[in-house]
Formats: structure tokens, sequence, C-alpha cells
């Protein structure tokens, strides 16, 4: 279908005048305002195994044996991902202990006393079933594989390897022979075969009592492998690499609030240093954190990017979306609150002689980090919220004056809470960002695109979290090709008011496919696949082909009369950057073939430009089983400054012209 669609647009490039084409008018040389180089980028949330079980390169799943629901707590949740005395080996006795425990952050760990015959234990990774295990491994892929042992009764071995749930090997071993102290045991894991079903296998030999805690098994190619959180899965990484963000906001949402409790509340402290002393916390979104991917390995990851890191901080109230149990904070836990949050700046930006400085240079970055935003409260409004922002901006700006503030504006797009909140920001908190979030259905985002049109050029906004909705398809909201351009119309609004728009990214960002809590997602993967849906690629074209300056660009009719975008289907924005390159982007929301006439008035070209093409069926989807919906990327030709394009019914393009 793509292929076709294509050889009808090129047919098109060739005609001279296409009857009762519209056409698009672009001034390179009336310029209408600069466009903020910060415009696109990312929002990375815990969310849907984002992190545990995604983008944390850690393939075992409740590695410390901490995992425990905050809200109800059991014995059993604690051997969540694991399966003792497998393999009909041998026979022992397992318990849970917290007795002098590895640390005090990480309390929980198993012991097994085994008889002569042996035992064996398993973790099980993600997507197990009763059947297999989860772990995907590759053939001839390397594992780091590592475990805290101690055996207050010594006299037994330890053999380490993959195989599948039931036994056979899927890679060769390592052994193991444990001390009475605590002591962290290494080795690597070559794989024989490609598996999906494979688990990691703890096989004792010999009469003895073992203790185990804090398992890991990564892969040897993974980003960061030398960060202190051990790294990131290289696969995705390189699918937030490919949209070439400007900044990364971290680590939610939801997530850096706190649910109902304040001991749910994410504290950065417990994030950084070693990753044994990192504590686990109880996620938002029902499953547990372990922290492997800390505030040191977003900013690191940050670098990676090439993105400037955005983190969010709690504001004092609890999530107001969630019913908070407890109070708000008081003055005095605000006032240790407060402290938490600027030592986290020095964190970022202090040298070795502070002392958060000095831990980040001894966790492997000397340099400070270029940290230029921190947003304090999520999705919060209202008094007491702006209360309590209100001293720790003053607080942060006191102490760290280069920084810019980021300001909850509330969870709607719409209505009375989201007016008095932008009232309240625009009287007391004009000069940091507003940060706006709101999901809302295709329809919306095509009536919305004048939305920042009267908004004062002077008060800058932030849109923190965003994504067009289409009715849910079997208990999922899809990622289907209308919604990405019906996101796609609603951006080249955004652009044409990023004099005010300064920052804006999509929500949420990862799912891990059968796991997830929220539809739709901008990547979806598993064990091994990644997805990139048609949002996906809709976020990349526009990222890339981010101009310097808007300039002045008009739609008309066959009779000159200027199309309004919703009357005829068609959105554009038409921008230049410095190095003498032009960005038209236009976008069909409509079933029919558009032809388009592209005057560029000024500079006017000649020779070839290149169009990037998104298009399919309105329903299209992208799945592990296949994409339905990628760009295609072409030559065009110009003469006199002209160019014609026939735009497919439910498509995108991005025009760049030298």
């Amino acid at each position: 279908m793509r292929r076709l669609l294509l050889l009808l647009l090129i047919l098109a490039l060739c005609l001279e005048g296409a009857a009762g084409a519209e056409t698009l008018v672009c001034d390179a040389e009336a310029p209408v305002h600069e466009i903020s180089q910060t415009l696109y980028g990312l929002f990375f949330e815990d969310i849907n195994h984002a992190a545990d079980g995604g983008l944390y390169a850690e393939m075992l799943q409740n590695r410390s044996f901490e995992n425990e629901d905050l809200t109800k707590p059991s014995f059993y949740q604690h051997l969540t991902g694991w399966q003792f005395n497998t393999l009909a080996k041998g026979d022992g006795i397992l318990s849970l202990e917290q007795a002098d425990p590895l640390n005090g952050n990480n309390p929980h760990y198993v012991r097994i006393q085994s008889g002569e015959t042996g035992y064996a234990f398993q973790n099980l990774g993600y997507s197990a079933s009763a059947f297999r295990g989860g772990l995907c491994v590759e053939a001839g892929g390397r594992y780091d594989v590592s475990v805290w042992l101690r055996s207050p009764q010594p006299g037994g071995m330890v053999e380490v390897g993959l195989t599948t749930k039931g036994g056979t090997p899927l890679s060769d071993t390592v052994v193991f022979t444990p001390g009475e102290s605590w002591t962290k045991h290494t080795g690597v894991l070559a794989a024989a075969s490609q598996a999906e079903d494979a688990c990691l296998t703890f096989t004792l030999h010999g009469a003895f009592t073992l203790e185990a805690d804090m398992a890991s098994l990564m892969p040897e190619d993974r980003v960061g492998a030398s960060w202190p959180g051990g790294g990131l899965r290289r696969d995705l990484v390189e699918a937030l690499k490919a949209l070439h963000p400007r900044f990364l906001r971290f680590p939610g949402g939801c997530v850096a609030e706190g649910s109902w409790v304040w001991d749910n509340l994410y504290r950065w402290k417990d994030t950084v240093g070693s990753v044994e002393q990192r504590k686990e916390n109880w996620n938002t979104w029902g499953y547990m954190q372990s922290c492997g991917i800390g505030f040191y390995e977003y900013f690191c990851l940050c670098e990676e990017l090439g993105a400037l890191p955005l983190p969010v901080v709690g504001s004092g109230v609890l999530c107001q979306a969630r019913e908070p149990r407890e109070a708000p904070m008081d003055e005095e836990a605000l006032a240790k609150w407060t402290q938490d949050v600027l030592d986290l700046l020095e964190f970022a930006l202090g040298d070795q002689q502070t002392p958060w400085g000095a831990l980040r240079c001894e966790m492997g970055h000397p340099a400070p980090f270029d940290l230029r935003y921190l947003a304090i409260g999520n999705e919060n409004w209202g008094d007491v919220y702006f209360s309590r922002y209100a001293k720790i901006r003053e607080a942060v700006r006191t102490a760290y004056p280069g920084i810019t503030c980021v300001v909850a504006c509330g969870p709607v797009a719409e209505g009375s809470l989201f007016s008095a909140s932008r009232s309240r920001i625009l009287r007391d908190f004009r000069e940091d960002l507003s940060d706006e979030h709101y999901y809302m259905d295709c329809g919306w985002f095509l009536k919305n695109t004048h939305r920042y049109d009267q908004y004062p050029r002077d008060a800058k906004v932030f849109l923190g979290e965003y994504a067009a909705h289409e009715p849910a398809a079997g208990g999922r909201r899809p990622n289907t090709l209308y919604s990405a351009l019906c996101e796609a119309a609603y951006l080249t609004g955004i652009e044409r008011n990023s004099d005010v728009v300064a920052l804006c990214c999509y929500a949420p960002l990862l799912d891990r496919l059968g796991m997830d809590q929220w539809t739709p997602d901008l990547i979806g993967f598993n064990g091994r696949q990644v997805v990139l849906t048609p949002n996906y690629y809709i976020q990349q074209m526009f990222s890339l082909s981010l101009g310097k300056t808007l300039i002045q660009s008009q739609m008309t009719d066959g009779d000159g009369k200027e199309i309004r975008d919703t009357a005829a289907g068609l959105y554009h924005a038409a921008s230049v950057d410095g190095d003498g390159r032009m960005y038209v982007k236009l976008v069909n929301v409509s079933g029919q073939e558009k032809p388009v006439r592209i005057q560029i008035r000024g500079k006017a070209p000649e020779g070839e430009g290149t169009v990037t093409l998104l298009a399919g069926e309105k329903q299209a989807v992208n799945s592990l089983g296949g994409e339905q919906a990628a760009p295609e990327t072409f030559r065009v030709s110009f003469a006199g400054g002209e160019a014609e394009l026939l735009l497919p019914g439910f498509s995108a393009a991005v025009l760049t012209v030298e």
C-alpha cells in the first residue's frame, strides 16, 4: 500500500499544475519569530514496566526479594519471579530472612538448607508462564551474571547457568563457592542458542546452608555498563536517540509524587550510590521499582541522548488524582523536603568540595551535569499546592538563580480547574514554565490547533504530557496512524506558537506489551523486539526538521482565498534554520488525496528537495508482527521556486529544501 501511494505521489510531481490544487506559499525572507530549540523532548516514567523489565538492562525480576505491595503486603510477594526446588533436583528447606542482611535498605534474602542430593532454584524473568521462563537470550550473546552469597555452614558450591524452565541448558555455566560473609560473585555466561523461554538457574551441589541476595543478569553489550546501576537496554536507548530529543523529563509523572501515603514518595536520595544500597519502592502503577535507574543514571542518559535533564520532584502534596490518605507536608516536613531538593541540585551541579557533588564524582562523573530546569510537582492544583510550590521555588531561586522552575497547571486541558490554575500562575509565577497536561480525543486536537494563538507571549508553556486518544479496542487504546496525524496537525500549531510553547513531549513513552497499565504509548517492546508506532514516527519527523525561525506561510484555494486548517483537512508550518535549509510540514487528515502546489518566495530554490512521507490506512497500526505505517523518503524537483505534491489521504509530509 505504501509503495502504491509513493508511486502515485512521484507521478504527481511530474504535473505542471494539478487542477484544483491548494497552494502553500512560504516566504523565506519573512520571519515571524524564533522557534524554541528545546521544543521536542521525551517524558520517561516507570509505567508499563518502562524501567524494570524495560529500559533497565536488568533481566531478572525481583532480583533482591524486596517485592511487596505497600497496601497489601504478604510473604509470597517477596518470592515473585522466582521458583524454588525446581528440576526435581533433590530437596531442601527454603526460608525468607531479614537477620544480618546485605544492608538495611535491602533487608530481605533467601536461605536454603540443601541436602546431599542438591537443590535448584530459578529466576524466571518477565513474561513467564506456568510452563516457560520469560528471559530472552540470543545465540552467541554474552551475559554478565552476579549474585551476593553467604554460607553460615560452608561446604557446597553453586552452579549458575541459563536453562529452559525444564532444565535444558542454553549456555555454559559458572561455579561460585560461598564463604561465611556476604560476598559478590560474578561471571559471564555465553548463550549457545536463541531462546525466549529461558531462566537463570542456580544449582546447589552438596549439603550446606546458602543465603542469597541481589542476583543480576545483564547483556554484556548494554549502554552504560560502568554506571553504578548497571546500564540500559541498547535497542531501546537507540530508539530514543533516533528521536533527537532536546530534553528528558523524569522520573514521572505520578511516580514522582507518591500515591496515597508518604512512605510511597519517590526520594531521589534512595536512588543514588551503589546499586545494592538503593531502597526499592512500591510503584504508583502497581509494581516494585528497583531504582537501578536512579537519578545518576537519568542524568547520564540525558548526556547519552544529547538532551537536557528536566527532573520532577514532589511538591509537598501527594498525588491529588489518587485521593491521598495522608495530609500535605506540614512546615517542618516541607523544610526538610526543600533541603532534599536543594541537595539534588548540589548533586547535579556541585563540585567535589560539596557533600552531594562529591558523591556524583565518586559515582563516576566529576563534571557537573547540564541542569537548567526543575519541575516542582506533577499534576497538582489549588491553594495548598501553590503555597508549597512557592516556598520550594523561593529556596531554589535563591540558591540557584540560573534554574528555571516548572509549575504544574493541573491534569486537564480546559474547564474551571485549568482556568483557575492558569490565572494563578500568570499572577504569581509568570517567570516560570507552566506545565500543561492533557489526554484528549483526536477531534479535540484538530479543533484546537490554534490553542496558543492568544496566549501572552511573555508567559512560557511546557506541554509536559499529551496524546491523542482513540476509543479503546480490546481493552487498549490503539496507536493508529490517524491518532498520529491528529497529533501532527496539533504540532503544526505548536510550532507556529513556539515562541510561547518552549517544550513539549508525548506521554507515556514506553510499554512492555502485555504488562501495561496505560495505552497508548509511543514505543512498544517485549524481551527481544521494539515496536515503533506511527506516533513515534511523527515525533521523529518533526524533531529532525526543527527550524530556528518560523516564517510566514499561507494556504490558499484555487481562487487564491486563504484556507483555514480545518476547512480542507490540511495543516502546515514552515521554518528555516541557520544553515540555509527550509522545512515545510504538511498534514492531511482527510481521506482524500490533496494536490498541493508549494511556492517558495524570497530565496527560491532550484534543483531538488527531500520529502519524508508517512501515509497509510486510517486505522493502520504497527505491531510485533510488522509495520503498517512507516516513513518513506524521496527527492522532489523545484522549478522557479515551485513544486507539486499530491498528499495521499491520511498522510504527513516534511519537505526539506536546501
